[in-house]
């Protein structure tokens, strides 16, 4: 007679079929000669049945032959049915024989406990079939277990083996630069697993790990490392972006790039942690992209501060004329920056960049100013000299120079308009008089110190001052919201 045993978890003290060894006597049957059939169970396996034959055995069959294996004199063949496999022991005097299949490769299992005890029959792959002989009480439980744990094995496993083909294809995709391709197949090859993990936990009881759940765990590990991978390629990728367009003061796309690496990062670090790759470089890498976030939030600002303290720091009016325009636009630029967004996400207080832009407006007409007063000055002290070449050639300068701040003033000081265009008219009639002396032909009275001449009243600063000094205390720190140190490299920060 054989038996079929539920092991429930072996919360209670195993049986000793599964702890014995040995060989019976006259009114015993023995149970296994090597070791102990617990002694077959894996670490990770949990075993759910015992079934034991006394005679019968194991058989063993192909299209071409079969085979039945008996255990020997007062032996037993102790049969372990797992949450992995069906392990098959047949104790004998010169040796037990083991036998081992996967519950992914049974299929149509089936029952039978119409003979004087039980049998369990299955396939293997399709081909070979195996016979357990067993007891009778409890076949219908054993056989409904063996056909489960084959259905969720084989289907776990196919998901399994799509996931990890799934997994190669993103990491070819990313080492191919598709990015998001890649993301896209190793999401879905997580919504896959997805499946294999519903599939794995409702396989064992409830609250209770099992060997098909540490199965999917495994590949599990497998994905987050392959979507770590991905999705730090993907960071690195959008810092490298937010580096090129913050060379080309490009500060918006910069910061949205950079946003898009952090939020690579975050979604990194939402995985469990301990399955993280790398954990440690990675927020280092991420550590190191919130300083150049912060680096370039004030990054306009101090572009525009950097030129606004050359301006002032000038000694040349015309040297100070370009600084004055290259703050006039980066100040520009600082207004500019997320307008008509709820939350400015760069440095800079808007009604004092206003207030700075109107002083660098008025600073930067002033100063092209000067370079043409001065050559109209120079032009004039030619003249009295009688070298109309000289002269010419200023009053070209002072022209050129006129017509330079005039479209400045157009645009940004209008205030100053009608001055210079007086003044570039005056310039315009000692060019044409250089001209006619210079073609030795009739030449206009000069009127420059007739005292007719009434200027507009506008305050601008006149030609013999001085465009602002290094000496100038002007504030800007009120424009700023952080440092105002204008040496800021914004080219410096790259992709890690």
């Amino acid at each position: 007679m054989g038996k079929i045993i539920r092991l429930d978890n072996l919360k209670t003290e195993p049986p000793d079929v599964l702890t014995s060894t040995g060989s019976g006597g006259l009114f015993s049957t023995g149970y296994l000669h090597d070791e102990p059939a617990l002694a077959a169970v894996d670490d990770d396996e949990t075993p759910r049945f015992a079934l034991t034959s006394r005679k019968h055995g194991v058989e063993i069959g192909t299209s071409e032959s079969s085979e039945t294996v008996r255990p020997g004199s007062n032996y037993r063949m102790v049969g372990v049915v797992t949450d992995k496999r069906v392990l098959l022991l047949v104790g004998d005097d010169d040796g037990d024989r083991r036998f081992a299949i996967p519950h992914v490769d049974i299929d149509q299992v089936a029952g039978d406990h119409s003979l004087g005890h039980g049998q369990i029959t299955f396939r293997r792959c399709g081909e070979t079939e195996w016979r357990i002989h067993c007891g009778k009480q409890g076949i219908v439980d054993l056989t409904a277990y063996l056909s489960h744990a084959s259905q969720a094995w084989v289907r776990v496993e196919n998901i399994l083996d799509e996931v990890k083909r799934m997994l190669v294809t993103a990491t070819e995709q990313r080492d191919q630069g598709d990015y998001e391709q890649a993301l896209a197949t190793v999401l879905e090859a997580g919504d896959r697993l997805d499946v294999a993990g519903e599939t794995a936990t409702e396989f064992g009881p409830p609250g209770d790990t099992n060997a098909l759940e540490d199965r999917v765990t495994t590949v599990q590990e497998r994905h987050i490392a392959t979507l770590t991978e991905v999705r730090r390629s993907r960071a690195r990728r959008a810092v490298d972006t937010g580096e090129q367009h913050w060379r080309e003061n490009d500060f918006e796309a910069a910061y949205d790039a950079y946003e898009a690496a952090r939020a690579e990062y975050n979604e990194i670090f939402s995985l469990p942690t301990e399955d993280i790759p790398e954990l440690t470089d990675i927020r280092a890498e991420q550590d190191r992209l919130d300083t150049v976030i912060e680096d370039l939030k004030q990054s306009p600002l101090h572009t525009a501060a950097a030129a606004d303290n050359e301006a002032v720091a000038a000694e040349d009016s015309a040297v100070a004329a370009d600084h004055w325009a290259e703050a006039l636009e980066a100040y520009r630029d600082v207004l500019e920056l997320d307008w008509g967004a709820d939350e400015r996400r760069f440095a800079g207080d808007p009604k004092r960049v206003r207030d700075r832009l109107g002083t660098v407006a008025e600073n930067l007409v002033t100063a092209r100013r000067t370079v043409a007063t001065d050559a109209m000055e120079a032009g004039d002290w030619y003249a009295d000299a009688s070298q109309p070449d000289a002269a010419l050639a200023e009053y070209k300068t002072a022209k050129a120079a006129f017509e330079t701040a005039l479209v400045d003033a157009r645009d940004c000081y209008p205030d100053a308009t009608d001055h210079l265009e007086a003044e570039l008219d005056a310039v315009e009639q000692r060019l044409s008089r250089a001209k006619a002396r210079l073609d030795e032909g009739p030449v206009d009275v000069d009127d420059r110190f007739d005292g007719t001449e009434t200027a507009p009243d506008v305050d601008i600063t006149t030609a013999d001052e001085r465009s602002p000094s290094a000496t100038d205390t002007t504030d800007r720190s009120d424009t700023e919201t952080g440092s105002t140190d204008p040496k800021i490299d914004p080219t410096g920060h790259g992709g890690s």
